[in-house]
């Protein structure tokens, strides 16, 4: 914690010091990129679990079916999303569900979505029925939070210097709050969302051209309501009992630091989804996509390590300053640098 060396007052979170703080610690503990690099690997040379002979003949025989009611000009929209959808379903790989969210490994491999590595072409696997791609996902999203909440873990000990204990114990507490957070934030979202769709949905059928202007001011919309609780699942894996109060916290500090935490939050996402762009240059039949894979590693984990960093100092700032208010001692104000 940075604090004055005349007054040892505790200082506001600040955006460079905290960048270089996050990707310092990364640098100290390089053992956590291996969560990133382990599951890209795995989305690189491991199987192609698809879904596309189950769901393309559903899905056109929809399209044929809308074909004679809807108007011909529709139908050019619709063959022109029946490419798209059929593209998806040919790279979609329901092993993806191993990433969760919000606590989750993050990976590269996702957004390139391989058909083929430096060896040959994956090996596909075609699911039979429902029931079993149903098995396949959950099985998936629970090993997937499970590593999700090792890996966060991991790196909040580390951020905080060994200031808090890991066993067994709070690891299986902290899986249990992140995943009635999840359930938490899943609801609020459907909550929110679901009314403004529909109501969406019926103005589109009056007026088209305003389907895309609608849907962005919905997005700014949740992205302000949901903003305060980016930290929420923060709390969790710093010692907070439960997630409601995890949540709480999240609301607080976003509210006192809602300048300086919107720049960070921006230039974590600009500089996480910029070198993305770099990291998956190569084609997936190349090995230079190694390099991205562990590019990617690396700023991924860093830009998680720099967010428990700022909540970290921002929590300490935050609790210093009540303590001091009640004592009338004024603290510096953030100035968001």
């Amino acid at each position: 914690m940075e604090r004055d060396l005349n007054s040892s007052v505790v200082l506001p979170p600040r955006l460079i010091p905290t960048l270089v703080a996050g990707f310092n610690v990364v640098a100290s503990h390089v053992y956590l990129i291996l969560f990133p690099v382990l599951l890209d690997m795995f989305f690189w040379f491991g199987p192609l679990v698809r879904i596309k002979s189950l769901v393309q003949p559903a899905f056109e025989d929809t399209i044929r079916r809308m074909a004679e009611v809807y108007p011909a000009d529709t139908l050019t929209l619709m063959e022109a999303s029946k490419e798209v959808i059929t593209q998806f379903l040919e790279h979609f790989n329901l092993l993806f569900t191993l990433r969760t969210f919000p606590v989750g490994i993050p990976s590269l491999m996702i957004s390139i979505a391989p058909l083929n590595n430096p060896l040959g072409d994956l090996r596909v696997i075609e699911m039979a029925n429902a029931g079993q791609t149903w098995m396949v996902i959950m099985v998936c999203l629970a090993v997937g939070l499970c590593l999700g909440c090792l890996f966060f873990s991991l790196v909040a000990k580390v951020v905080t210097d060994k200031k808090l204990a890991w066993n067994l114990k709070t690891y299986f507490s902290q899986l249990k709050n992140t995943f009635l957070l999840s359930l938490l934030l899943l609801g609020l979202t459907i909550f929110l969302s679901l009314p403004v769709i529909l109501l969406i949905s019926f103005l589109v059928s009056f007026l088209p051209s305003l389907g895309s202007i609608l849907m962005l001011i919905v997005g700014v919309f949740l992205i302000w309501l949901l903003l305060p609780m980016i930290f929420g699942v923060h709390g969790i894996f710093m010692g907070q009992p439960d997630a409601l109060k995890s949540l709480r916290n999240s609301m607080q500090l976003v509210r006192r630091f809602l300048p300086g935490t919107g720049l960070f939050l921006l230039v974590a996402v600009l500089l996480s989804q910029g070198l993305d762009m770099l990291w998956a240059t190569p084609t997936s039949d190349n090995w230079m996509s190694l390099v991205g894979i562990f590019g990617h590693g690396f700023i991924s984990t860093g830009v998680l390590a720099a967010s428990f960093v700022y909540f970290f100092k921002g929590m300490e700032y935050m609790q210093e300053k009540i303590r001091r208010d009640s004592a009338k001692v004024e603290l510096p104000v953030q100035n968001g640098n």
